[in-house]
Parts: C-alpha cells; structure tokens; sequence
C-alpha cells in the first residue's frame, strides 16, 4: 500500500498545534502553581491573623491578672462599713416595732377609759333622770277643785310649770375644744367612741327636736319644739 507524503503546509499546521499544546499545557500548570500559592497565602495570613489576636489576648488577661483591682484592705474596710449599715437599720427597725407596739397599747389603754367614763357618765345621767322624773310625777297629776254655784274659770295654758322629759339620746358628759364648751352625746344605750359625737350651742342633736340653747358646768337647756328642757349633765 502506497502512503502519500505529507505536504509542507501539513507539517506547519502540525507543528503549530503542537505548540499550541505544549503552550496551552505550560500556562495551565502556571495557573495551578498561581492558584496554589494565593490559596496557601491566605490561609498563611488568616492564620497569622488569629495568632496575632490571640496574643493580644493573652497579653491583656496578664495584665489584669497582675494588678488587684480592690485590696484586701479596701474590701475588707468595704464590708466592715456594710455591717455597720446593716446592723444600724436592724436596731432602727426594732426600736420602730417596739414605739409602735407601745403606741397601740397607749392607744387601747385610752381607748378603754374613755368607754369606762362614758358608761359611768350614762349611767349617773340615768339615774339622775329618773330620781328627777319620780319627784315630780306626784305633782302632775293635780286638778283645779270645783266652786260651789260659780261657773268653771275658763282654763289657761300654764306656762310655769314644764313638765320634764327625757332625751332621746344619751347625755355623756361635756367637753372642752379650745376653750369652748361641747356636749357628748350618743344614740340611746350605745357607749360605742365611734357613735359619740359633740354638738354646741345652737346645735340640734340629729334625728330629733331637742336644739341645745345654753350649756354649763352641770346642766344643759334644750328647745323642744318650743317648750325648754333642762338635762342634767353628770361630773
């Protein structure tokens, strides 16, 4: 079998492609070396990077560690004055407890003795009110006598004599407000210091008729729809 021969142009056109190749292969391995290189060098940097932070680090913590931010002394100094504080507000708060305990006892003491008195004082006043009412109820009952062959006198009003009445209410005694006299008074039977309330001359006890007129050291005159009563006012 006959081989034709190759031209001269066949063989240029073989050796460029084979230089080509040898061209294309050499700048591919450069490229790789390239790539490589600039992958270990950022590695390389980043590393150097994280090491360098790290010293810094650790030259920081050194240094705290070598100086003492509070001394001994100063702590201790520190928590001496904090225990004085607290043993301070401790003994505060018990001498509070104890004036407050002291205040309720003062309180209830004076509390008591002001129901004691006004139940003696309701009691005198009753007392007073009915030996006054049997006196004179003998002399209510008193009729004008009959005159023989003379016609009746035409009746008047008497306007002398008042028959007593009794209050409505409880007489507990009188008191003095900035020189100023008052009368206590409470609802019927009740001694209670929350129902016991001071009225003064001009003054009407509420609920009823009775208006305080005048007040003295032992009585007090009312205005009873007109008609004036005298109250008795136990000592």
């Amino acid at each position: 079998m006959n081989l034709s021969r190759p031209t001269r142009t066949t063989l240029i056109l073989s050796l460029c492609l084979v230089v080509l190749a040898g061209t294309l292969g050499y700048q591919h391995h450069q490229l790789s070396q390239l790539s490589n290189s600039m992958a270990a060098t950022a590695d390389k940097e980043s590393l150097d990077a994280l090491l360098a932070r790290l010293g810094k680090v650790d030259e920081r913590l050194d240094t705290v560690d070598g100086k003492h931010l509070v001394t001994n002394e100063d702590f201790r100094s520190g928590q001496q004055a904090l225990s004085n504080r607290i043993d301070a507000v401790q003994a505060y708060a018990k001498q509070a407890t104890e004036s407050t305990q002291e205040l309720t006892r003062n309180a209830a003491s004076s509390g008591e003795l002001v129901v004691l008195k006004a139940s003696v004082e309701t009691l005198d006043s009753r007392i007073h009110e009915l030996s006054k009412t049997q006196i004179k109820q003998p002399a209510a009952p008193s009729k004008p006598k009959a005159v023989a062959r003379k016609p009746p006198p035409t009746p008047k009003p008497n306007t002398g004599v008042v028959i007593p009445q009794a209050p409505p209410f409880t007489v507990v005694g009188i008191e003095y407000r900035g020189g100023e006299r008052f009368l206590s008074v409470a609802p019927p039977g009740s001694t209670q210091l929350n129902q016991i309330y001071l009225i003064r001359p001009g003054d009407a006890v509420a609920g009823t008729a009775w208006r305080l007129n005048a007040l003295d050291g032992r009585s007090a005159r009312f205005d009873v729809a007109g008609t004036p009563q005298t109250v008795t006012v136990a000592q």
